[in-house]
């Protein structure tokens, strides 16, 4: 008997393990929890806040360093130090972001007259993970071909608050129903063909398509300690 409820968690986890490896390449670390209970990643930058830009995490400096034992001539070492690799000065901090995933296998696939391909992509988001935090953030993966890691992936990245742009946030059972889904029909290159919904304007997901740079945009949650 096939197990669906085991295939949408393999296709759960290639998905997050696609983001985890897209977020690496953008100088992100990674962390993802044990016990998954609300957000399935929390994400760390190091943030420069004299030069105002990302940084490496650490920096190697040469320094003069003396030896034990009345030796005093110094020898020029490596060191790792908390300095900015660019100012020399101490003001490296830490951005955090936290990462709701969803991921969505693509079904019905089909090929127009002039050949482009289109698969439909359910996806459900709730507006309700925005009322913890405003540094929380949805990244919506749409598997479009899952062969191994050459497969090809849409990444949809947006803030939770956005979630209001495009779904029915009004409805009274809105944060507890799972049955409340986008269909969207969507071409490889990640442009939504159609939707069910036609009342909402979903041209918001062309904003949020690869949209990566929206985690590095410094926001009112952001605090250092």
């Amino acid at each position: 008997m096939n197990d669906s409820n085991g295939d949408k968690r393999v296709i759960g986890l290639y998905g997050e393990m696609r983001l985890a490896m897209a977020l690496h390449k953008r100088g992100w670390q990674v962390f993802r929890a044990y016990i998954d209970e609300t957000f399935d990643f929390v994400i760390l930058k190091t943030y420069c806040e004299n030069c105002k830009s990302f940084k490496n995490a650490w920096t190697k400096e040469t320094i003069g360093y003396r030896g034990k034992k009345g030796n005093s001539t110094p020898k020029d070492v490596k060191a790792v130090t908390n300095l900015c690799e660019t100012c020399k000065k101490d003001s490296l901090k830490m951005l955090v972001r936290f990462i709701q995933v969803k991921t969505s296998e693509g079904s019905h696939p089909k090929t127009s007259k002039t050949g482009e391909e289109t698969k439909q992509f359910d996806f459900h988001a709730k507006i309700r993970y925005h009322l913890a935090d405003s540094r929380v953030f949805y990244a919506w993966i749409q598997v479009w071909d899952s062969d191994e890691d050459k497969g090809k992936v849409n990444f949809y990245i947006f803030k939770t608050e956005d979630v209001s742009r495009f779904d029915e946030i009004q409805l009274d059972a809105y944060q507890i129903t799972d049955n409340q889904k986008l269909r969207l029909k969507i071409n490889e290159a990640g442009k939504i063909i159609r939707h069910r919904v036609v009342k909402h304007d979903f041209s918001a997901f062309e904003e949020f398509h690869n949209n990566f740079d929206c985690l590095e945009t410094l926001i009112d949650g952001d605090y250092w300690k």
